[in-house]
């Protein structure tokens, strides 16, 4: 379980904001701690040179200690894509030094491979962990790369003979003790956006400029923010003209995971990309705050009685779909989701809840909603949420934006099981 919440968190806490630019790029060399690296940080950096600035913790450049020329020349390299290492600071809250181009990746993460597709690099991925091979419809080059080993038990022996110039992995998957304590100094491991707390949609901006630096990738980053924001800008506007005591009360769950499916569901609260999802679509979620936190992560996840959302008499149910056989990308049909939604349905007592009764019950599948695609699974939960409001939306349309941007021969409308009902 642990490792599969580790798949879904990179969106944790989203926030329902679209303005761009409120984060803080994690590159030394950032001086004047703004979203970008650029001449501003050669006008800064010259200031703390020459007394006029306060020097902070990302204004040295070269990471040697101390703000000198050397390191307005290191600033100049990364704006030119010049630079032979950097460093940066990932999700783990860790400072590494890379060496530079970067050419030979090994990856842990889906949702990383799928900014790697968007940048257009998915030729430097010389190793992936097993459940690549299950994907070569989302992953048509990576799936054939060579298999490391899985997330839990990674294979160390295949990873270093890749010959690995960095490794993407989550922050607490593979575990350090399985992995980086096994590594030799010099093979870097990237750990990014595993922890819930404080994330939004800037975490998700920060995350694909700094991949498109480290790749030398930063015109493909761009188009891809830009594609993230539009989408973005399409849902807020409206859902903050919707007054809180007007909005859906929706009650959200995963696949369960329990023993007895009939008396208790596996529920989604607060601190779960899931429920910000919802959360940004206009959506109530009901559970939050009545649910315990999973382990020593601030997320609420888990088990609640059916006899409890019974007495909340949610308007809108979501499923969140994952786990076996659940591979929206590579599932023929909907059978499965369409499945899930008959076992809600026939949960006793049910056939009371005014979501069942005005047969609004919606499944979202992770591997299509919790990803960098995030943006266009906002715009389906609104258009379900609100469908007067948002008669105009396509997301759809903006899905097959993103599988083009990640250069797939993919029709989403004809291909794949994505969510459950069809629009």
């Amino acid at each position: 379980m642990r490792y599969q919440i580790a798949i879904m968190l990179a969106l944790c806490s989203l926030v329902v904001s679209a303005s761009a630019g409120d984060y803080v790029l994690h590159i030394f060399g950032n001086a004047n701690l703004d979203d970008d690296i650029d001449e501003q940080d050669l006008a800064y950096l010259q200031g703390i040179i020459d007394d006029k600035e306060r020097q902070n913790w990302l204004s040295d450049a070269d990471n040697n200690g101390k703000i000198d020329r050397s390191d307005i020349t290191q600033v100049e390299r990364i704006i030119n894509g010049t630079q032979t290492e950097i460093t940066i600071v990932d999700s783990d809250n860790k400072t590494v030094t890379i060496k530079q181009p970067l050419e030979r990746l090994v990856i842990y993460t889906h949702q990383c491979a799928e900014i790697l597709q968007l940048l257009g690099v998915q030729d430097r991925v010389v190793g992936v962990r097993d459940t690549f091979a299950q994907q070569p419809n989302r992953f048509p080059k990576m799936s054939q790369d060579l298999n490391i080993g899985s997330g839990g038990e990674p294979d160390v022996e295949a990873v270093l003979n890749s010959n690995p110039d960095a490794i993407l992995a989550y922050t607490f998957y593979p575990t350090e003790m399985a992995l980086d304590e096994k590594l030799p100094a010099d093979v870097k491991v990237l750990r990014f956006d595993c922890e819930c707390s404080g994330l939004g949609p800037d975490a998700m901006r920060e995350k694909v400029k700094l991949l498109g630096i480290l790749l030398g990738a930063r015109a493909k980053a761009n188009e891809y923010l830009e594609w993230h924001d539009r989408c973005l800008s399409q849902v807020e506007e409206r859902i903050n003209g919707i007054a809180l005591d007007d909005r859906v009360k929706v009650y959200l769950e995963s696949t369960p995971e329990g023993d007895k499916p009939l008396v208790s569901r596996t529920a989604i609260g607060t601190g779960h990309a899931a429920h910000k999802l919802v959360e940004m679509a206009g959506g109530e979620n009901i559970a939050a705050g009545f649910l315990p936190s999973y382990e020593d992560t601030p997320m609420e996840y888990g088990e609640i009685e059916t006899e409890w959302v019974l007495s909340q008499n949610p308007e809108v149910i979501v499923g969140r779909a994952m786990g076996k056989g659940i591979r929206p990308y590579e599932n023929e049909n909907d059978s499965l989701l369409q499945e899930y939604v008959e076992e809600m349905k026939s949960l006793p007592g049910f056939d009371n809840v005014s979501a069942v009764r005005t047969d609004r019950i919606y499944i979202i599948t992770n591997d299509y909603a919790v990803t960098p695609n995030y943006p266009s699974a906002l715009m389906l939960l609104a258009k379900w949420f609100y469908p007067d409001q948002f008669a105009d939306l396509d997301p759809q349309a903006a899905h097959q934006e993103y599988v083009n941007m990640m250069g797939l021969d993919y029709d989403v409308r004809e291909k794949g099981a994505f969510f459950y009902p069809p629009l």
